[in-house]
């Protein structure tokens, strides 16, 4: 029987999702198919234990509604409180798990951008970022400073992120909310979390030309990403800032995503990078594609 697969979230018109798990598919000869499903906020939790899914992922804006469907949340679920992948087990409980953690840490990794020791400046405070901080955190940060456009989201996250890490060793102390990057910082890293990049004519998430506030920026990562890169990537590397988009976010959750669904077997990352890459030259420049926060 032909096991399907779907990710939910909206929008999900530009997702190369499908493109990357029909090559795995293929490639490990399994008898599986992945579409993408435009799903309204009521309609979550519903498709999640439909009868004819046997998994799936979750994109924007959905990922903490998910996270509340599952019987059997993995920790780094709730650690976040957000679910990017879901399976149905053999009894038929909803498991689920974050991904986007360990997509993130491999990315930042092959790149050569560690957290370890970093200061970083994070973009955002929805389920994306909830990732990124448990990532950042689970890879040593010193500081992550979270900046979004409500305060309140911001401090409701970094308030997560201390319990949390409290509960784990008791040390971590470094989680703050800014109303903006501080005058004569340097962070190691600055990340962007919001979903600013996945539509033509969206403002950059953060002017990075911080001259005359003497900020200073070591690298920067998208965790959207877009064929020749985001705007923001782009703007990055024309201030000499090395920078680069979440693609391969995007492809190491989805290679986590596959291990879930079917344990023991090994994720071709290479092959679904791949079929990533020749999916999304086949767009348009001037669309981006939804985002390694989107699946």
């Amino acid at each position: 029987m032909t096991l399907r697969f779907a990710l939910l979230g909206d929008p999900v018109r530009h997702s190369i999702s499908p493109a990357m798990h029909r090559a795995a598919f293929e490639i490990l000869g399994l008898d599986a198919e992945y579409v993408a499903r435009r799903t309204a906020p009521d309609e979550v939790g519903p498709a999640m234990r439909s009868a004819d899914l046997a998994g799936g992922n979750v994109t924007l804006p959905h990922k903490l509604r998910a996270a509340r469907a599952l019987a059997r949340p993995s920790a780094a679920v709730r650690a976040t409180g957000a679910c990017n992948c879901w399976w149905r087990r053999p009894d038929g409980e909803l498991a689920g798990d974050n991904t986007d953690v360990g997509g993130l840490q491999g990315a930042l990794s092959r790149l050569g951008l560690h957290p370890g020791g970093a200061r970083v400046l994070l973009l955002g405070a929805g389920g994306a970022a909830r990732a990124a901080v448990h990532a950042l955190l689970e890879g040593g940060a010193s500081s992550v400073e979270i900046l979004n456009r409500t305060p309140a989201r911001a401090r409701a996250l970094r308030d997560r992120a201390l319990a949390r890490a409290t509960d784990a060793d008791g040390s971590v102390d470094a989680v703050r909310v800014v109303a903006g990057p501080r005058s004569g910082a340097a962070y190691d890293l600055v990340l962007n979390s919001t979903s600013l990049g996945l539509s033509p004519g969206d403002p950059l998430p953060l002017d990075l030309d911080r001259s005359a506030d003497r900020v200073r920026f070591g690298a920067a990562f998208d965790m959207v990403y877009a064929a020749g890169g985001t705007a923001w990537v782009r703007h990055a590397r024309a201030l000499g800032i090395p920078a680069a988009g979440g693609l391969d976010m995007l492809v190491g959750q989805a290679a986590l995503s596959l291990e879930r669904w079917f344990p023991g077997r090994e994720a071709p990352f290479d092959a679904m990078r791949e079929a990533a890459v020749a999916e999304l030259a086949s767009r348009t420049a001037s669309e981006p594609g939804d985002g390694s926060n989107a699946a």
